[in-house]
């Protein structure tokens, strides 16, 4: 990590009292120019910095398997607690909480007759398993999840359901939620009506072997998306086996065969056979680290990223990468001469994969603190392109003045753009009304690796690690500075 490089630009910023010619333009209303030097500084380190590639290039190498409950979940959290204490976080720990366990073991699917395909296949996350031996059956095809909603239950029972709709790729990622529905409540419609077991086209927009998994919720019926995430609560609770049957995602490749075969041929069966673990009871972690703020520590500006990740791969961007930008941002900023008022609290949250579970810990635990700003990054593989509010009418103003530090690396600003501060943040946003933003990441191609073995560090570029980094650096500071309140928008 070039330390000495960003220490000279940080020990320099703290003696800045002007900005450069580009930012002077800028109004200057909810921070002295001392302050935007400042943040300035932060953000042209960080430009220079390969701190976040070798935090994330580290985190892959020592826990490239970190399913929570898993021992790979306790080798994050060593890594996670050594390196936040290497880093110079002033206070680091561990904040534990149960869950009931979940292990993937084996999946296998093929199609029977004369076409003779074997489907690349994997589970869904906290599938219960076929019966030993697996079942082999005819397949009923819905292109859509209201499609198996509004069928008879004479159509499905007895049979193997696919689901084949197709996630719609879209920068914001806004095509996820419509399809996801098949992958998260499919299941429980399927054993409702007598099915035997589900297959799912993958919920992503790639193109490749490498199918998609990605939890399953129980006991949710009639939650729709954006609202799908906080029902994991009631997920988790549930009894395995409760309107529930065995549910696999297919490879988007092997699904376009399988609805082709559909078109050419009277009855399509398939032997598929699922085998997985429930654990009972586990425990798993968030990893909390502070940068005690100088003049109002009690006042917290919240942010980090989800450790956890899916077993198919190894996580570097779901959400190693959110994990380390965060990191290393929060890092420097604790690097200055002088710290910015509020508290920054770092949090590498656990079970997020899972149903949000650390989250919802966190939040349970820490509901007396006075979290008065969130961000978290968990989205997009490239480079942020947008800062969105997710603050009342009257913050929006000091939000558009931070944004004229990013504008000059290109990031865009839109006040009319409601922001969120991020899935693990959601639990405060519901409890307590936490105000934040959005660094929105680009998700043009963030599906085409979600939640697969193809999750791996060779998709991420270096510099667009460190662009990012530079944005919430800049973003993190000023606001733990910001001598007002933040209200929360209404979402």
């Amino acid at each position: 990590m070039k330390f000495g490089k960003v220490l000279a630009l940080l020990l320099v910023a703290s003696a800045l009292t002007a900005c450069d010619a580009r930012e002077e333009k800028a109004s200057t209303s909810y921070f002295s120019a001392e302050q935007m030097a400042t943040a300035a500084s932060l953000r042209d380190a960080a430009l220079e910095d390969d701190g976040t590639w070798e935090i994330l290039e580290e985190l892959v190498s020592v826990a490239p398997k970190r399913l929570a409950g898993s021992p790979g979940d306790k080798v994050a959290r060593d890594w996670a607690t050594n390196k936040l204490e290497s880093l110079g976080f002033d206070r680091v720990w561990v904040q534990e909480f149960t869950l009931r366990g979940w292990e993937r073991s084996s999946a296998s699917a093929a199609v029977l007759g004369d076409e003779g395909v074997d489907l690349d296949i994997t589970s869904l996350g906290r599938s219960v398993s076929t019966p030993v031996g697996g079942v082999t059956a005819q397949v009923i095809h819905f292109p859509t999840f209201g499609d198996l909603e509004a069928s008879a239950e004479s159509a499905v029972s007895g049979k193997i359901v696919f689901i084949s709709n197709r996630m719609v790729r879209k920068k914001d990622g806004s095509g996820y939620g419509p399809a996801n529905v098949a992958r998260s409540r499919g299941h429980e419609v399927v054993a409702r009506k007598g099915g035997l077991a589900l297959l799912i086209r993958s919920i992503g927009t790639d193109n490749h072997d490498a199918p998609h998994t990605g939890v399953m919720s129980f006991g949710a019926s009639g939650v729709s998306q954006p609202e799908q995430d906080l029902a994991y609560e009631e997920a988790v609770s549930a009894p395995y086996g409760e309107k529930t049957v065995a549910a696999g995602a297919i490879s988007n490749v092997d699904s376009d065969v399988l609805e082709a075969l559909f078109e050419s041929t009277e009855a399509v069966t398939v032997a598929l056979e699922i085998s997985n673990n429930d654990l009972g009871e586990v425990t798993s972690y968030n990893i909390i680290g502070e940068i005690a703020g100088s003049e109002r520590p009690e006042e917290v500006v919240i942010t980090g990223g989800h450790i956890d990740a899916w077993d198919t791969g190894v996580g570097a961007m779901d959400d190693g990468m959110g994990v380390a930008i965060t990191m290393n941002a929060a890092s420097m900023i604790g690097g200055l001469a002088r710290r910015p008022a509020r508290t920054i609290r770092y949090v590498a949250f656990g079970a997020e994969e899972l149903g949000l579970l650390g989250a919802r810990a966190y939040a349970e635990e820490y509901a007396e603190v006075d979290h008065v700003f969130g961000i978290e990054s968990d989205f997009g593989i490239g480079k942020v392109w947008q800062l969105s509010p997710a603050v009342s009418a009257d913050a929006v103003p000091v939000l558009a003045e931070i944004a004229t530090l990013l504008e000059p690396m290109g990031i865009g600003w839109d006040p009319e753009a409601q922001g969120f501060p991020g899935p693990d943040l959601r639990p405060l946003v519901a409890g307590e009304g936490l105000a934040g933003a959005a660094l929105n990441g680009d998700g043009t191609f963030y599906f085409d690796l979600h939640h697969t073995a193809e999750d791996t560090l060779d998709k991420i570029k270096a510099s667009d690690l460190g662009y990012n980094t530079a944005a919430y650096a800049a973003l993190l500071y000023l606001v733990a500075e910001y001598d007002g309140r933040f209200d929360a928008d209404t979402y």
